[in-house]
């Protein structure tokens, strides 16, 4: 289906709807759309009713490069519109990398939306002034080189350390992803909602009510520990490391991922 928000006409699916399981929103991450959740849909559906959305500038989803329309405020907008439409009820979060980044600041904005979420391998944001201007220097390295040879930056976007130990199949799915996104909108998403200019909010989760299970692979050593530094605000807020995955658990290690899935749901 497509629903119309802030200038953006948003591809989403609801895969199924048995009023009798919660609704899980899936966020994918830079680069990516709903397409690489798509090996997932089947056994997601015995426990719940998956909702796969393609992301601002995101394959499917029709965007103006318009970097002021992928900002942490406009996005969580757009997509508490786009909920606020499917009036769904159990409505569980998810969402990996810059898909949990946005998950983050959902929460912070609209913590009476959710019932509860799962971040996989990302961070509510960087508190320290100087790490976030480096990033925002990274950043926009990257974005030149969107701009001027993105098959170029497709090639060391897949070489990314972060993206070790993708078994092959994933890493054709997510090549496949890759080469349909467009670079002016990639480059305005840098520019929007990169981890340099996202704002950090992580000290709402000090206080938030939402019960928020995070995932990371014991081979991302970054994560896990951004992930624990996390953990340890909330006494609602339990860490799950996976053993021998990467950036990409969801990718590497479906079976451990869908069980985590499958047990924080059941025990709403």
């Amino acid at each position: 289906m497509r629903i119309f928000s802030d200038s953006i006409n948003y591809h989403c699916t609801l895969h199924q709807a048995d009023k009798r399981l919660p609704v899980l929103l899936m966020l994918h991450g830079f680069m990516g759309s709903a397409r690489v959740f798509k090996p997932l849909i089947e056994k997601l559906s015995f426990f719940c009713n998956p909702l796969t959305i393609d992301l601002a500038g995101h394959e499917n989803t029709q965007t103006p490069p318009d970097a002021a329309l992928f900002s942490a405020e406009r996005q969580s907008a757009q997509l508490h519109s786009v909920l606020g439409r499917l009036q769904l009820e159990r409505l569980y979060l998810y969402g990996y990398s810059m898909g949990g980044r946005l998950a983050f600041q959902l929460m912070a904005r609209y913590p009476n939306h959710f019932s509860g979420a799962i971040i996989e391998s990302a961070h509510c944001g960087i508190t320290d002034e100087s790490e976030r201007k480096n990033r925002v220097k990274a950043d926009y390295e990257r974005i030149r080189i969107i701009e001027s040879d993105f098959e170029l930056f497709i090639e060391n976007w897949k070489k990314h350390e972060l993206f070790d130990n993708t078994p092959a199949e994933m890493e054709k799915l997510y090549s496949s992803v890759m080469a349909s996104q467009k670079p002016d909108l990639m480059a305005a998403s840098l520019r929007g909602f990169g981890a340099g200019v996202m704002p950090h909010v992580c000290d709402h989760l000090k206080e938030s009510g939402i019960r928020l299970k995070l995932i990371s692979g014991s081979l991302d050593e970054t994560y896990v520990k951004r992930m624990q530094e996390i953990q340890s605000v909330n006494p609602l807020i339990t860490l799950d490391i996976v053993e021998d995955a990467g950036h990409r658990v969801h990718a590497g290690k479906p079976a451990e991922w869908l069980r985590i899935v499958r047990e924080f749901l059941a025990d709403a």
